[in-house]
């Protein structure tokens, strides 16, 4: 009896990968349902990547992004760049490019030590007086991109030197986001303040948590450090080639790795450089 049953049991395994197999195989509709459920979800899978995309170390502001859509074409107001075969460029495409496998419009953003290329003659020039920048190195100026961001550039080359947030279309490019899990508990690696009452204020929340959701909001010219003025690292601007700070200022460095220009004194932020070394 013993004998019979080990050999029934045996059987019985090495059957069952072949009933799952065959019955996987069929077109059936189970297949058909999961089929639809792909694509009726397709959506909702796209936002939860970016969901986990702004969540993910707190520190996705200046998103890149590639525009998937088969029918789209070229536009200077959301697109600065295209891939191919994942390999960026900036610029617009040849229009042989359109349709081939690998390739999509998208948007990266600017970060020191690239060249402007395509961009070089095309940004508008600034006044740094009327716009209340520093006074560029010879051989140097600052431009505006389509976002209303400041970028130091050399005139010979177009290399960039500097990049300043203007505060204008934040979500283009710096991500906000909130952290909407019922159990989250303040990290200063992932959180910089708090919104109650769709308030935003900067530094952990009070002992009294209620309507609280805590969250991530990048840093802007004229705002003061406030809770994290004396938190930040102060860096020296020759280590890290930084201009030299104006008396009564000095360099930090945010959470993210981030450059802030900020006042000794009461931390007003006169200056914003988004580091690249991520």
């Amino acid at each position: 009896m013993k004998r019979l049953f080990f050999t029934t049991a045996a059987a019985i395994a090495l059957a069952s990968p072949l009933v799952i197999g065959a019955a996987s195989a069929q077109p059936g509709q189970q297949q058909g349902e999961y089929q639809g459920r792909r694509g009726d979800n397709q959506d909702d899978a796209r936002r939860d990547d970016d969901a986990r995309d702004d969540h993910r170390g707190g520190r996705e502001r200046r998103r890149d992004w590639r525009d998937d859509r088969r029918e789209v074409r070229w536009d200077e107001h959301q697109h600065n760049g295209y891939y191919d075969n994942d390999r960026w460029n900036y610029g617009p495409p040849p229009a042989d490019r359109y349709g081939r496998p690998g390739f999509s419009l998208g948007y990266q953003p600017w970060v020191r030590g690239q060249s402007l290329g395509y961009y070089r003659d095309r940004f508008t020039v600034v006044n740094y007086r009327q716009h209340n920048l520093r006074r560029p190195n010879r051989g140097y100026h600052w431009v505006q991109d389509d976002r209303g961001d400041y970028l130091l550039v050399s005139i010979r080359g177009g290399f960039i030197a500097a990049v300043i947030i203007a505060g204008q279309h934040h979500g283009d490019r710096r991500q906000a986001w909130r952290d909407d899990r019922r159990d989250a508990r303040w990290d200063n690696g992932r959180h910089n303040g708090y919104y109650r009452n769709n308030v935003w204020r900067r530094g952990p929340p009070p002992g009294d948590r209620r309507d609280v959701v805590l969250g991530y909001q990048p840093w802007e010219r004229g705002q003061r450090l406030g809770y994290y003025n004396g938190r930040y690292a102060e860096v020296d601007y020759r280590e890290q080639r930084l201009r030299e700070p104006p008396r009564g200022y000095h360099w930090v460095r945010d959470d993210g790795g981030d450059y802030l220009l900020a006042a000794i004194v009461g931390g007003l932020i006169a200056e914003v450089i988004i580091n690249n070394n991520r």
